[in-house]
């Protein structure tokens, strides 16, 4: 069952991204294994060629973000502060467009595979305009429980 109940006021309760890197601007459903957020192309003119088009290859950006809100959305279902989180590779990028068009919205579902006890996740991702199938990947990360001794920042 998915839920729909809003537990936050905006995406920026969810993801730790800020304009002009916050890409997605609404989480649209989730349950304990997947989000689906969806993303305004106009919201990432800090990629836009000049033509006004957005590269494909931001789609994997796009799907990172997706997994940080389905990361949020847990943690805040469970009383948690939102933590950092690190991307730490795409397997398989397919895409059926060379560009996003500017101000196109876009839906990003993202599906949880794997999780091990370090945190580290595989997530089955996609892309759509609509129902048309735009892209896919499989998105490898990690959100350690300690993110400043991960990055060498701990005292």
């Amino acid at each position: 069952m998915i839920n729909t109940e809003p537990l936050y006021r905006d995406i920026e309760e969810l993801v730790l991204h800020r304009p002009p890197m916050l890409l997605v601007h609404a989480l649209t459903e989730w349950d304990a294994i997947s989000a689906e957020v969806l993303v305004n192309t106009q919201d990432s003119a800090l990629f836009a060629e000049t033509d006004g088009r957005i590269p494909a290859w931001v789609g994997i950006e796009y799907m990172a973000q997706a997994v940080s809100a389905y990361a949020g959305i847990l943690a805040k279902q469970n009383g948690e502060p939102l933590c950092l989180g690190f991307l730490l590779g795409t397997r398989r990028y397919s895409t059926n467009v060379s560009h996003f068009f500017a101000g196109e919205q876009l839906r990003i579902c993202v599906k949880e595979l794997l999780r091990d006890e370090t945190n580290l996740v595989l997530f089955d991702c996609h892309i759509y305009r609509g129902t048309e199938l735009l892209a896919t990947a499989e998105i490898k990360a990690i959100q350690p429980k300690d993110a400043a001794s991960t990055l060498l920042l701990k005292n």
